[in-house]
């Protein structure tokens, strides 16, 4: 016991002064180069740029202002994100590691896996609480401006034989969206809750389902979406139905014939509803 005692400072003062170099001469900038280029080689079309990393504890690194970029576009930025390994994967085939991070004042955070002999990566994450109105990928992606608060879940899967997968289940609370063209009189349509479940298979989007529980009307949409670059020449092919409150439909009054849409084209069910076109220039049906 005597001797435990006597070895155990020295020992505790080894601890903390290797924690003290590896954290402060910790090769911030050669971790930082071998990240960005690794990632930007393994994913043409997708760059990622980075402030800073540091070393934590457990196992793993922080990365600083993380920038995700599709060719010179940006797509999503984080204040900060930190990832620790499965330590007894590092001596496998495939390494598991779970990742936290701040964007947009909400948490993204999940789990993964990928191969170190081939670009095969498995994630599963969480969001919750992201102001999407700060993502100007999205603002840029559907031409219009949408804000509210964004909490869901996603799978995401790169294999050799099957591409990129991947799916989503969202929601969207308390927002606005801006119309590309006014419906009902509406310029922007202010929303309670945005349920969405997408899926994407390399450049097709299908949206399985989407229903909006809005302040003037209800509405569900499905449908898909074939992504083109630039995004604005992305075709639509939507349908599904409007529901317009009683009190919003009692608001317009005649104004209804001054729309072409009599009170008694809204049944029960709603008005069906189809939208072809492009993003920049939607078509807009109603049956």
């Amino acid at each position: 016991m005597s001797n435990t005692r006597k070895w155990l400072p020295y020992f505790l003062f080894i601890i903390g002064v290797t924690a003290f170099f590896i954290y402060y001469l910790f090769p911030s900038d050669k971790i930082k180069t071998y990240i960005t280029v690794h990632f930007n080689k393994t994913y043409p079309g997708i760059n990622i740029a980075l402030d800073h990393v540091k070393p934590t504890f457990p196992p793993g690194l922080r990365l600083y202002n993380v920038n995700f970029y599709h060719t010179h576009d940006p797509l999503f930025r984080m204040e900060q994100i930190k990832i620790s390994p499965g330590l007894l994967s590092l001596f496998g085939s495939k390494i598991n590691f779970s990742f936290k991070g701040s964007a947009y004042t909400g948490i993204l955070e999940g789990k993964g896996e990928f191969t170190k002999s081939t670009p095969e990566v498995m994630i599963d994450g969480t969001l919750s609480g992201i102001r999407i109105k700060e993502i100007s990928a999205i603002k840029d992606f559907i031409g219009r401006n949408i804000s509210g608060v964004l909490d869901g879940n996603f799978t995401y899967r790169n294999k050799k034989e099957s591409g990129n997968n991947l799916k989503a289940q969202l929601i969207i609370s308390n927002g606005q969206l801006e119309l590309v063209t006014p419906l009902l009189q509406l310029e922007s349509l202010a929303f309670k809750k945005i349920t969405a479940e997408l899926a994407m298979k390399n450049m097709n989007l299908n949206i399985k389902k989407c229903i909006i529980n809005g302040d003037q009307m209800d509405g569900s949409i499905s449908g898909s979406v074939t992504l083109k670059n630039p995004p604005g020449q992305s075709y639509l092919k939507l349908s599904g139905t409007i529901k317009p409150h009683p009190l919003f439909l009692e608001k317009l009054g005649n104004d209804l014939q001054a729309n072409l849409l009599p009170k008694k084209i809204f049944g029960k069910n709603g008005v069906h509803i189809r939208i072809y076109g492009t993003l920049d220039t939607p078509r807009l049906f109603l049956n």
